[in-house]
């Protein structure tokens, strides 16, 4: 007997069996063998060859392209399982040794129906949501508007916490307490491919359980595998009767009955995936609730895109600082690596005084830049090994206002949050200080933080007017000008630190030494 192969068009119950040696075209016109009405399908779009029981695939010059498992195609050889996708038209290569055969015209009777509609695999565009689309009709029914109201009531909750995510942790934990909240699911998990070019390899790198007595879970991996592999959205009504999930462990041993997989996805790449199931038997999720989840792993993955852009923003921006910083401290001979060790002193200070993980970063930022103004400082008056004069102390002296006024030239709003400390570091709590002899809490708090840990590297460090002093005798000073020229919170949280022995740590590169 001839061996034959099978090609089912995904959503539909129309399923093409394929004799060896046959050659089919696939297009929107109806002289095509597999005639497919979507606009995104050009009109003569690609051919389906069969040889030897095999599936060559070849596009005809088509406007959208062909696509083998989302990979764009000219010729290919598909095999049992992979997906063709042409226009958004999903066409699955079906093992024969699976399903029985069926021609076109077959009538597909109740029960290989309900069978067939157990799984549902397809590539679902943001830009084209069936829930919406059938609800904007000519004859809405009141159940498809309540459905597209909450469906874009969710959306609109999720564009808005993802709007202001800022890092990985905060994209996966509102993906998930959205899922979990809307979808009915027990368990979820927010699954990250280790490396665009790693194939389908991933790690679940965030979790959510309706009930946390539960303890941790195993997913799928076959169907995330599958997802992130072919980039389509999988809804199992009944995954223990899916027999491509059959040899799954986590499928079997935990009971997984409902379970749905859509890709984390941008325009380009696809980057992990949303997975959801349910252990309280079949039929917990609908195909609706498939299209919802795909829509919030869309919105899910540009915001993990921006969140990764933006670190890679702020590393750049850290990196140029530290180089402009190693600049500055090399243009006086005895400030070495100063704003380093300043910047880890700033950063410790402000954790013991409790200050979010924000606060600090930018207290290290500020404290690196604290002293750019130098560099409109003449050199001679830098390295001068004596006292300077009453006109050099003066130029001396407005380096803070230089630096504030060089960066606030840079349009970022992280760096306009580190301004205060450069032109305030100067600053005394009695109002002594300079530029603007500010007092007390009238100094921004950030030039108060980093007046203190400037003192410390200053006087513990050698210098052309001064030897170095040691720890001790340094903190002491500290605690000695509180309320007077250091600000008495910050004071008390340099001298509990060291009394623990955590102001002197040397791994971040500070200097400060009993």
């Amino acid at each position: 007997m001839a061996a034959t192969v099978e090609v089912a068009v995904r959503g539909t119950a129309l399923v093409y069996a394929l004799p060896d040696g046959a050659s089919v075209t696939v297009g929107r016109v109806s002289q095509c063998e597999i005639h497919i009405d979507d606009q995104a399908v050009s009109r003569r779009h690609c051919t389906l060859g069969v040889e030897g029981g095999g599936l060559v695939v070849t596009d005809l010059e088509s406007a959208n392209g062909t696509f083998l498992n989302e990979r764009p195609i000219k010729n290919a050889v598909a095999h049992p399982g992979d997906l063709i996708r042409v226009g958004s038209t999903i066409l699955e290569y079906r093992d024969q040794s699976a399903l029985r055969t069926l021609s076109r015209t077959a009538q597909v009777s109740a029960e290989s129906d309900a069978g067939m509609l157990s799984v549902i695999r397809k590539r679902i565009e943001p830009a084209e949501v069936e829930w919406l689309s059938s609800a904007t009709s000519a004859s809405p029914e009141l159940s498809l508007l309540q459905r597209a109201q909450r469906h874009l009531k969710t959306l609109h909750r999720v564009s808005e916490m993802m709007s202001g995510a800022r890092d990985l942790q905060a994209v996966a934990d509102g993906s998930l307490e959205t899922i979990i909240d809307v979808t009915g699911a027990d368990r979820a998990a927010f699954v990250l491919r280790r490396d665009t070019n790693a194939g389908d390899e991933a790690d679940v790198v965030a979790s959510r359980l309706r009930n946390p007595s539960q303890g941790t879970f195993t997913l799928s991996r076959t169907i995330v595998a599958d997802t992130i592999a072919k980039g389509v959205s999988t809804f199992a009504r009944d995954a223990t009767t899916d027999e491509r999930f059959l040899d799954g462990q986590s499928v079997i041993g935990q009971g997984i009955r409902s379970v749905m997989c859509v890709p984390l996805r941008t325009t380009d790449a696809i980057l992990g995936a949303l997975y959801v199931d349910s252990q309280s038997g079949p039929g917990r999720f609908s195909g609706e609730d498939l299209e919802l989840l795909a829509a919030i792993g869309n919105h899910a993955g540009v915001a993990l895109h921006r969140v990764r852009l933006i670190g890679e923003l702020e590393r750049l921006l850290l990196d140029t600082v530290r180089a402009i910083a190693a600049t500055i401290d090399a243009k006086d001979g005895y400030t070495h690596r100063h704003s380093e060790r300043v910047a880890a002193l700033a950063k410790r200070i402000a954790e013991e005084m409790g200050l979010g993980a924000d606060k600090r970063q930018v207290a290290e930022l500020s404290a690196l830049l604290h002293d750019v103004g130098k560099i409109a400082v003449p050199d001679s008056i830098l390295n001068k090994p004596g006292s300077l004069t009453p006109e050099e102390l003066a130029a001396m002296r407005r380096h803070p206002v230089h630096g504030a006024r060089i960066l606030s030239n840079i349009q970022s709003p992280l760096v306009a949050a580190v301004l205060p400390g450069v032109r305030y570091h100067h600053e005394r709590w009695d109002g002594t200080g300079y530029p603007e002899g500010l007092r007390g809490d009238s100094i921004p708090l950030l030039g108060r933080l980093l007046g203190v840990a400037d003192f410390l590297d200053a006087l513990t460090s050698v210098r052309a007017y001064h030897a170095a002093k040691s720890l001790d005798e340094v903190v002491q000073l500290v605690a000695q000008g509180a309320g007077v020229h250091f600000d008495p919170e910050i004071a008390d949280a340099v001298v509990r630190l060291h009394r623990r022995g955590e102001l002197a740590a040397q791994d971040d590169g500070a200097r400060v030494e009993s």
